[in-house]
């Protein structure tokens, strides 16, 4: 099932606990944030790309797109930080802890486990949720306009 992590901006009030509990979960550094807009909290994380500019840039394949999820290899990453300039949303992160680096991939063994992304699970106001991505609805094809017969040699 394609997924994705919605928040409703209603419910959040900034309290950070989805970073803290993403960033514990991932060597000290979170794969998400939250930004105060106006009076209301905004949440960011991997926008999930279709075509991610991380895995063209990636030298080695450790950034990858399986199930509707850009997944990032961690024992095959070298560190060497293409991806994190390539992201235009500059979402991978460089781990100095670890010499390698970070991206959300929407927690998807916790997910395929039963279990929420940490980010969700560690929201107290329910502001995340995980959602499912259904495909577009496809056009209907159009029929191709009808050839004119030809009509001969005029004389």
């Amino acid at each position: 099932m394609p997924y994705t992590v919605a928040h409703d901006s209603e419910k959040c009030d900034g309290c950070l606990s989805c970073v803290s509990a993403c960033a514990e979960a991932h060597e000290g550094v979170a794969n998400c944030w939250v930004v105060k807009v106006g009076d209301k909290f905004a949440y960011f994380s991997c926008m999930q790309c279709k075509k991610p500019q991380c895995e063209a840039a990636c030298p080695t394949g450790a950034i990858r797109r399986e199930d509707g999820v850009v997944l990032l290899v961690r024992e095959i990453c070298v560190g060497c930080v293409n991806c994190v300039y390539a992201c235009p949303w500059g979402f991978p992160q460089f781990n100095p802890a670890t010499g390698k680096v970070n991206k959300c991939d929407l927690c998807k063994e916790r997910v395929a486990a039963g279990e929420k992304p940490h980010c969700v699970a560690a929201c107290p106001n329910q502001a995340l949720a995980v959602k499912e991505v259904k495909p577009p609805a496809k056009k209907p094809a159009k029929k191709p306009a009808a050839k004119k017969a030809a009509s001969g040699k005029e004389g």
